[in-house]
């Protein structure tokens, strides 16, 4: 029996040493034992790439909310994914957890909505929505990210990317490489930029579907929030003035006035995504969907500075 025992030992060694490392590293501190490696080392390395960043930003996040939810949330996508919360504090004396997770459908929004209303009583709730989003030839929903791990922590323990996520944790926490970590943009040319927004213009809107289905579940949101007395805002960022050109040449900038007439019929909208200089400069923006750091900074000191120098539109009843 003993001989059978130091065999087994040996034969799951592998294994336990493994799953020790996961625990010690811990990359999305989903254990949350050790801290070893920096919490900002960790989200580096989340956001290394256009696969890891999607996955990454949901799971962290979603764990980071469910063991310390605040009462105000933002929700959102890549868009708002780098809006500073320690900039809204400064600007606004608001403490506001930054819920925006890239590659967020508006069925993940939802999912991320009813997710935080169960973590704690919500007092306000800012959704950063996208009309590059709002197709329903586009629905898809990566919530997943996140619930499975709530479902079975096992998974955990049996996820590959979970592990590569660890090695590179551990990599560039020894070498402190930034090539372990650079962002896909980071050393592409403006050329190849572009001819990925381009790209991207077509994922987007290639296919047109409206969705109706996306405005119900916002009424049934905004119901839900009059009827709990939690304060809802939309906030639409600027993308570049060629998203705009592209939506004209493609018959598609009705479907964007009716999104914008809809949405802000609901609830205060602030709307950002209307003429200016902003729009108007290629170098304000990473591609032509985000905006560079130091707009989305003076973004957010539009918006909770009270600082706005664009228009703001909100519904009928609170104008």
């Amino acid at each position: 029996m003993k001989r059978y025992l130091t065999k087994t030992l040996i034969f799951l060694s592998p294994v336990l040493f493994c799953a020790l490392v996961l625990v010690v590293v811990d990359p999305y501190e989903f254990i949350d034992i050790f801290h070893v490696i920096p919490a900002k080392l960790k989200r580096e390395v989340i956001n290394r790439n256009d696969e890891s960043a999607p996955r990454g930003n949901l799971l962290w996040r979603s764990i980071h909310f469910k063991r310390d939810p605040l009462p105000i949330v933002l929700l959102g996508d890549s868009q708002g994914k780098n809006i500073r919360t320690q900039l809204i504090k400064e600007v606004s004396g608001e403490d506001v957890f930054n819920y925006c997770a890239a590659g967020a459908s508006f069925e993940t929004l939802f999912e991320m909505f009813w997710f935080a209303t169960r973590q704690t009583q919500l007092k306000k709730v800012y959704f950063q929505l996208a009309f590059m989003n709002y197709n329903l030839d586009r629905s898809y929903n990566i919530f997943h990210f996140a619930q499975d791990y709530f479902d079975n922590p096992l998974n955990y323990f049996t996820t590959k990317e979970i592990y590569l996520d660890a090695i590179v944790d551990i990599v560039y926490g020894i070498t402190h490489d930034p090539k372990y970590v650079a962002d896909s943009y980071e050393f592409a040319s403006r050329e190849e930029i572009n001819a990925l927004a381009e790209y991207r213009l077509n994922l987007f809107f290639g296919n047109y579907i409206y969705p109706g289905s996306y405005l119900e579940e916002l009424a049934r949101i905004k119901q839900y929030c009059d009827h709990n007395n939690i304060e809802l805002v939309f906030i639409i960022l600027p993308t570049y003035i060629a998203v705009d050109e592209y939506l004209k040449k493609n018959n598609l900038w009705e479907m964007k006035e009716l999104f914008n007439k809809e949405i802000k019929a609901l609830t205060a909208t602030i709307d950002l995504d209307v003429p200016s200089d902003i729009k108007n400069k290629r170098e304000n923006f990473i591609d032509y969907f985000h905006p560079q750091q130091n707009i989305l900074d003076l973004l957010t000191r539009q918006i909770w500075g009270q600082q706005v120098a664009v228009e703001i539109l909100t519904s009928p009843s609170l104008r």
